[in-house]
């Protein structure tokens, strides 16, 4: 159904389009001009010699030939007010399509149209652990999904009336994507979670929208309805191996959900006059959804001891969000501004499962759940450009909120788990900055933001006493510093350099229930990230010019358990470098260079306590192109890619080369 789109939309608006054009070519009118027509054909090979699956994910395109059209544009004026704008693509082999077709009468209104779908592609290898034999497992399927949108909306535009826009839009995803849910692999006494795992996904929204737009005596009011219909049917497979026995296990997950969400937005703004701004608005949302869940476990039983059969799964959410701001300013350079959002959410669930097998054959289990949030915002902010080339600034921002969480559990109507839990959340975030150009081609710009993230749990039920409920409290206090030079010495030259910190401590408080640490508060992760970043632009000639970025990311994240051999702390580097070069051989000959390295090295081995983690890699990129003129409406274009990657921490299972040939024609009618 989903390649019918392109036709649908070509035969339901054609109709349409020429009846509303008409409108545009009335006797007094002036005559058309001739339309303006684009046509860019392409075609393309791709070889590559290793991990096919890993080429496609990273560079999204797949081995072997493709082609079709790289752009197709027209423009057409009916009239001086009546004007058709049509903008197309297709890729064959390569599932990309693209239509977008507009015809706008100017002070009357427009209609829009429009059809797209790219492919996503997806590696299907798992995980790898060196002491297996073999170290590494891939699915037999090629994995990719068609991600694609299509889109009808009209438009009125008339003078002094309310301007009025109503559209449809579908969205939808189909096809395998991998997971990172790894199957375990049984070889001796080890266990790795490396088996690779997929789903299949099947789901799309409708969508169905209105929008009101006019002002009043200098107020702005708009408001806008959307309309939202989910479905979605998934299937994913969990398998486990096991060497030892050459046996495998796999367990089967379908769920199904679809619901229906209203949304409308209702918003005021306006000037009172040169100094003060205000807006405020409105959001009211209501959820409503159902769905199923099958879990099947063949024997022996595992990795789940039952299999699952819901008989209902639903769910509802309704959402008030209510906010107000104002801008004051500027008064001797300050400008003041300041907002409020005050938000209530209540959310309900309710699961009744059947277990048809396992431990209790035939029991029924019901688990309901509620979680009401009330959360009310500030924010406070300040600029100041009175210093000649300069801005400072700096804002605060506050949130308090209260989230009360319960979950009940009954199995053949005896009460079984139960956990009600009241959350108290204060998050605050501060930020004060600068730009200035205190001379002539020299800019200088600089940030500091702190932010502060405190949850207090206090579980007044807990049947269970385990995760996460002996969690009472988890604070987050980051600190971001940011720093950027920007030189211009000369017309030919320019270079900006980055420099960004980032440091983040998490301290959890918990009530020594699990055997990790005396009951209190104590640092249970760390992560700094130190980011350097270097790019410059070079014109040494006319016909030349050079472009290079290269970024480096430092980075460390620790736990509370590294002492632990099988809690490993994360050290990173990350590296990356990009140029560009370009010269021009004469009017009609242009050579393009594009070189592209990226690195990381944050692998740690350690198989005797559990699975290496991290990645140790080198990927290369290189794309070398020959564009010449034709004539005054022909342009040809010819690019030679080459590709490698290299991941010694998998062994070698995931490397690659690839070449790429292609050729692109431009003609303009």
């Amino acid at each position: 159904m989903k390649r019918t789109y392109p036709t649908l939309l070509l035969l339901g608006l054609a109709g349409a389009f020429l009846a509303f054009g008409a409108t545009g070519r009335a006797e007094d009118a002036p005559a058309s001009t001739g339309p303006e027509i684009t046509v860019t054909p392409t075609a393309q090979w791709i070889s590559v010699d290793g991990n096919r699956q890993l080429f496609r994910e990273q560079e999204g395109v797949r081995h072997g030939w493709s082609g079709g059209a790289d752009e197709i544009t027209l423009h057409h004026n009916f009239s001086e007010e009546t004007s058709l704008d049509v903008a197309g693509r297709a890729i064959f082999d390569e599932r990309d399509y693209q239509l977008q077709l507009a015809l706008t009468k100017t002070d009357v209104g427009f209609l829009r149209a429009g059809f797209s779908q790219y492919r996503k592609y997806y590696d299907n290898t798992g995980g790898y652990f060196a002491p297996f034999s073999p170290a590494t497992f891939r699915l037999s399927d090629n994995l990719g999904m068609d991600i694609g949108r299509i889109y009808f909306e009209a438009g009125l535009t008339l003078p002094d009336v309310p301007k009025i826009t109503i559209g449809y839009e579908r969205q939808y995803r189909d096809g395998n994507k991998s997971l990172l849910q790894w199957g375990s692999v049984v070889q001796g006494t080890d266990i790795a979670k490396i088996y690779p795992s997929a789903k299949e996904i099947d789901e799309h929204t409708d969508i169905l929208t209105l929008s009101i737009e006019h002002e009043i005596r200098k107020v702005a009011i708009r408001n806008y309805f959307r309309y939202e219909r989910f479905e979605s049917d998934t299937r994913r497979a969990n398998t486990a191996v096991n060497l030892n026995t050459a046996t495998r296990q796999t367990v089967t997950i379908r769920e199904n959900y679809d619901s229906d969400n209203f949304i409308n937005t209702f918003h005021l703004s306006s000037h009172l006059n040169e100094k003060v701004f205000w807006s405020l608005g409105y959001l009211f949302t209501t959820l409503d959804g159902a769905g199923s869940l099958n879990i099947a476990t063949p024997p022996p039983l595992g990795p789940f001891d039952r299999n699952w059969l819901t008989r209902a799964l639903d769910t509802s959410l309704d959402s008030h969000v209510l906010n107000l701001n104002a801008m004051f300013g500027p008064y001797a350079g300050l400008v003041f501004y300041a907002g409020l959002q005050t938000e209530q959410t209540e959310t309900r669930g309710l699961t009744d499962a059947l277990f048809t097998t396992g431990l209790n054959p035939a029991s029924t289990n019901l688990l309901r759940s509620s979680n009401d949030k009330r959360s009310l915002s500030e924010t406070l902010g300040v600029r100041y450009t009175k210093i000649p080339y300069t801005t400072l600034y700096a804002e605060g921002r506050w949130t308090q909120q209260d989230i009360d969480l319960t979950e009940r559990e009954t199995e053949n109507s005896l009460a079984g788990f139960a956990r009600v839990t009241d959350t108290t959340v204060s998050r605050q975030d501060y930020r004060v900055g600068f730009n200035t150009a205190p001379i002539a081609r020299v800019n200088l710009a600089g940030r500091y933001r702190h932010r502060i993230v405190a949850n207090d749990y206090d579980h007044t039920t807990d049947t269970d006493n385990g995760y996460s409920a002996f969690i009472t409290a988890q604070d987050f206090t980051t600190d971001e510093v940011m720093a950027k030079l920007t030189l211009r010495p000369c017309a030919q030259f320019s270079v900006a350099l980055t420099y960004q910190l980032v440091a983040t401590d998490i301290d959890t408080g918990h009530n020594g229930a699990l055997p990790i640490a005396p009951q209190g508060t104590r640092q249970s992760g760390n992560y700094d990230a130190h980011i350097y970043s270097l790019s410059a632009t070079v014109t040494p000639l006319t016909r030349l010019y050079l472009t290079g970025y290269l970024s480096f990311q430092d980075t460390r994240t620790t736990a509370f358990d590294n002492a632990s051999p099988a809690v490993v702390a994360y050290e990173g580097n990350v590296y990356t470098v990009m140029g560009t070069a370009g010269y021009a051989l004469n009017e009609k000959t242009d050579l393009t260079l594009e070189y592209t390295y990226s690195r990381a090295d944050s692998f740690a081995n350690s198989p005797a306590a559990g699975l290496p983690l991290g990645v140790d890699y080198q990927r290369h990129a290189i794309l070398a192109g020959l564009s010449r003129k034709i004539r005054d409406n022909i342009t040809a274009r010819l690019r030679y890619g080459f590709y490698e990657y290299n991941e010694t921490s998998s062994g070698g299972f995931r490397d690659y080369t690839a070449h790429l040939v292609s050729t692109t024609w431009t003609m303009r009618f």
